[in-house]
């Protein structure tokens, strides 16, 4: 049987690092909110239908970036959980060393 070894410090470090991704999309979903609702330059039809292709567009890169905050929040989720997993399983392993008295 071989088993798999897991670096906690990194582990701390890529939930760290990928929080900080998340919150980069935050602000970026945050300050993006105004390319949903690009107005046309003028009444005129090649204003309005650049105006309805451009607010389009801005609600596609508004949607997947949340659809990327989701995953992030899925993938820190379970990296959290299996770090304290592996910390509680270290913890029982460091208490079944210690001397019974």
């Amino acid at each position: 049987m071989t088993g798999t070894k897991v670096d906690l410090e990194t582990l701390r470090a890529a939930i760290k690092e990928y929080e900080s991704i998340k919150d980069e999309l935050l602000q970026a979903h945050s300050s993006g909110e105004v390319l949903t609702a690009v107005k046309g330059a003028g009444k005129d039809m090649p204003s309005q239908v650049y105006a309805t292709w451009a607010a389009a567009a801005g609600k596609a890169h508004q949607d997947s970036n949340k659809q990327l905050q989701d995953a992030l929040t899925t993938r820190i989720d379970n990296l959290k959980a299996t770090l304290a997993q592996y910390e509680r399983t270290e913890q029982g392993n460091q208490a079944n060393l210690k001397p019974k008295d």
